[in-house]
């Protein structure tokens, strides 16, 4: 057995004082009696019962709070499918040319081919520069998805680094955990985080059953990060304090042990069939829309105990009526 309220249960030990109270006014009343010449064995009986009928009362009453349950019963579950938030790393260093038409621009191609192809999952996007936002909440709305990744490809991205941690925390809130779905987030990034630590994220979100797909863009040898935060709109590059220019490389390895520590996959986003392999993984995740699945749940009890509290209670008032 066991109880929804466990510390309820302390009250159970109010009842001894109760019981004490109840047996001094006993003796009072049988001394009156005596008194009176009128006490019988059966009125000592009956009082005794209705004593000990009404005790009972509160013993149940207080075990019927504490929630009792044990045995099991299946219960129905309706899964609504899938939920996944696209989450875009959009630091200066995925405008880099590497791949084309760069970094972001081919990470916001494969998003679109899987949110045209992807059935009934419900999306959403996340952003980070030097801290993620949550952008755009679940929506199975598609034109709504298009037309803001269609706007990322333009996005002026002047965050002075990335931070991957906070990206997967941001993308993390757009669950809603009342509903029965599987939730995975879809990263697209470089894989360099340079503030924030990647593992922390990916921790938080195994707890909460989210699962990472991380999607690579960019090259291992990598290229030289533009500066985009001149005014003039100028692509000059970003030197080191030596003079040379900084050298951003995509660091498959980060993203892959991401992927798998959560129970998602890696996908290499410079493959050409890239978008293809992401909605094929996602629908195959999806249960269909409307299934119903079962678990089994400890039965609840506390109606059991209410009613034989309310015989308890018939019994003790029945008792102490028939002694008057």
């Amino acid at each position: 057995m066991t109880f929804d309220n466990p510390f309820i249960l302390n009250a159970l030990f109010l009842v001894i004082p109760c019981f004490i109270v109840e047996l001094g006014l006993y003796f009072i009343r049988v001394s009156k009696l005596k008194a009176m010449r009128i006490l019988s064995s059966g009125l000592r009986i009956r009082a005794v019962l209705s004593i000990v009928f009404f005790d009972l009362f509160l013993m149940c009453c207080i075990t019927a709070a504490a929630g009792p349950r044990w045995g099991y019963h299946a219960v129905s579950e309706y899964r609504r499918g899938i939920d996944a938030v696209f989450a875009f790393d959009v630091s200066r260093s995925m405008a880099i040319e590497d791949i084309e038409p760069s970094r972001l621009g081919k990470a916001v191609s494969i998003a679109r081919e899987a949110v045209v192809n992807a059935g009934d999952a419900r999306l959403a996007v996340a952003i980070a520069k030097d801290r993620g936002v949550l952008a755009l909440p679940l929506t199975q709305d598609k034109n709504a998805l298009l037309s803001f990744l269609d706007s990322l490809e333009t996005v002026n991205m002047t965050g002075r680094g990335t931070n991957i941690e906070s990206l997967l925390d941001a993308a993390g809130t757009a669950f809603l955990d009342v509903f029965s779905t599987r939730h995975i987030v879809v990263l697209f990034s470089d894989g360099e985080s340079i503030s924030g630590i990647i593992q922390n994220a990916v921790d938080r979100a195994v707890l909460r059953d989210i699962s990472i797909v991380a999607v690579g863009v960019g090259t291992d040898e990598g290229a030289a990060t533009p500066d985009m935060t001149r005014p003039d709109g100028s692509r000059e590059l970003i030197l080191d304090s030596a003079g040379n220019p900084v050298v951003s490389r995509r660091d498959s390895a980060a993203l892959r042990n991401a992927a798998q520590r959560s129970g998602g996959i890696y996908i290499d986003g410079n493959t050409p069939n890239a978008g293809g392999i992401l909605t094929n993984h996602i629908r195959e995740l999806a249960p269909k829309v409307g299934a119903i699945s079962f678990h089994t749940e400890t039965t609840p009890r506390w109606t059991l105990f209410i009613i034989v509290a309310i015989l308890f209670f018939i019994l003790s008032k029945y008792a102490e009526k028939k002694r008057t």
